[in-house]
Formats: C-alpha cells, sequence, structure tokens
C-alpha cells in the first residue's frame, strides 16, 4: 500500500474514533441544534445518536455547511481534494449566455472581459445611451443597485447594450457614469438581435435573465425603482 494511502486511511480513522464517540453540538440551517454523537450517513440522512440513545435522522442537506463539511470528512477520506479539485476549474458561462453575447464583452476601459464573467449569475441586459435623459437619470441608481448587490455578495451581473451612436460616446457613458459592468461591443450584430428578441422599443430598458439564459423579468427599471435593494431577492 503507498504510503500516502495509508495516511489518508489513518487520518479518516482518528476523525472517526473522535466523532463516532464524541458527543458534539449539531446545528441546522435553522439554528436549532442538538447534542448527539455520529452514527452514519444513509442515502443521504445523518443518523445521530443522543445522550439517552435515541436515534435522530436529519437530511444532510438541512445540516450547517460547517457540519456537512465534517460529514463528507468523515464518510469520504478524499472529500476535501475533490472540492479542492472542484474549485480549481474555471466556471464558465451557459450556452445561452454565450449565444446572446457572443464569447468576449468590454469594459469601460475597452478592455476585454470573457463572458465567463456571467457564469452562474442573474444577469441584466441594459439598453441604455448617453443621449436619452431617461437614460441618464435612471443609470446612476442601477449603478448604485449593482455595487449594493456586489457588497452583499449577490451573484449579479449586467450587460450594457448601447444605443450610442459611436464607440466613443459608449465607452464616454460608461466611464461618466462609473458603469462597472462589461457591455456588448460597439456594433456587435447581436445588438439588433436582442433588442428584437426583449420587445425593445425605448430605453432605458433592463431586462432580467437567470444564469441559463431563462428570462424572469422584462421591466427590470420598474423592479429595481420600485422595490430597492430586495430587487434581487424577488427575482430568484
Amino acid at each position: 500500500m503507498k504510503k500516502g494511502c495509508l495516511v489518508t486511511i489513518m487520518l479518516l480513522l482518528v476523525a472517526l474514533s473522535a466523532s463516532a464517540g464524541e458527543i458534539r453540538t449539531w446545528t441546522s440551517k435553522t439554528g436549532t441544534t442538538i447534542e448527539a454523537e455520529f452514527v452514519k450517513v444513509k442515502f443521504g440522512t445523518v443518523h445521530l445518536k443522543t445522550p439517552d440513545g435515541s436515534v435522530k435522522q436529519i437530511k444532510k442537506s438541512n445540516l450547517s455547511k460547517e457540519d456537512q463539511r465534517l460529514i463528507s470528512r468523515l464518510t469520504d477520506p478524499f472529500a476535501e481534494k475533490k472540492a479542492a479539485e472542484t474549485a480549481a476549474v474555471p466556471a464558465k458561462a451557459s450556452d445561452a449566455m454565450y449565444g446572446l453575447f457572443g464569447k468576449t464583452l468590454k469594459n469601460a476601459r475597452n478592455k476585454k472581459v470573457s463572458v465567463d464573467a456571467l457564469a452562474n449569475k442573474t444577469v441584466g441586459i441594459y439598453f441604455s445611451a448617453h443621449w436619452c435623459p431617461p437614460c441618464r437619470a435612471f443609470t446612476p441608481r442601477l449603478v448604485e443597485f449593482h455595487n449594493e448587490m456586489t457588497q452583499q455578495g449577490k451573484p449579479f451581473e449586467i450587460v450594457f447594450v448601447s444605443c450610442d451612436n459611436s464607440k466613443g460616446e459608449m465607452l464616454s457613458y460608461m466611464k461618466e457614469m462609473d458603469m462597472p459592468w462589461p457591455a456588448l461591443p460597439f456594433g456587435d450584430d447581436r445588438k439588433e438581435a436582442l433588442m428584437e428578441k426583449y420587445n425593445v422599443r425605448g430605453i432605458p430598458k433592463l431586462v432580467i435573465i437567470d444564469a441559463d439564459g431563462n428570462l424572469i423579468s422584462e421591466n427590470g427599471r420598474g423592479d429595481v425603482t420600485n422595490h430597492g435593494d430586495t430587487t434581487f431577492d424577488r427575482w430568484n
């Protein structure tokens, strides 16, 4: 037996012996706790033995993240390695996102941004232009909303689809408004397809889609205006 495998098994046995016969506090996602020792996991259900000898059952998914990780370490000696390997793989955007925007977007500095930056996120498609007074009134509010969602750790991003008359006007507008999100490259043929797909008859218009490209709302502007910081949770 290879030394690495032997060490892994020994560590697993130590962990099992430490927890199987040791009463500890287990916490659910809702915050309720139970004093018990770990017995086993079967079909996703954790069996815990309380001091009075009774066995309680709770779905592993209903435990706190910390306790779920502990269960994984107890039942799978390679769990942490698998998690690390998964985390090391860059997230990829869905095929729907590539279909809508291509592979590359541009930021306010005209630098390329991979569409993979949209992976696993709720996305707002923002049709706007610097020459449009209602746009100039709403954009600062949208920037504020975006920044607040980012600070809260919400998986949210915006893609600006410019209706400006030139690339220079688009970039100037993005810089002036401190837009932190990327844009469809100016002159990209996908602009017309997006405007037709989402029935854009006037601007500003904010369309909300999920990570797989499914429509959530065609009135994102009204949602943000009327519901403020609670809007993201309403979309999800």
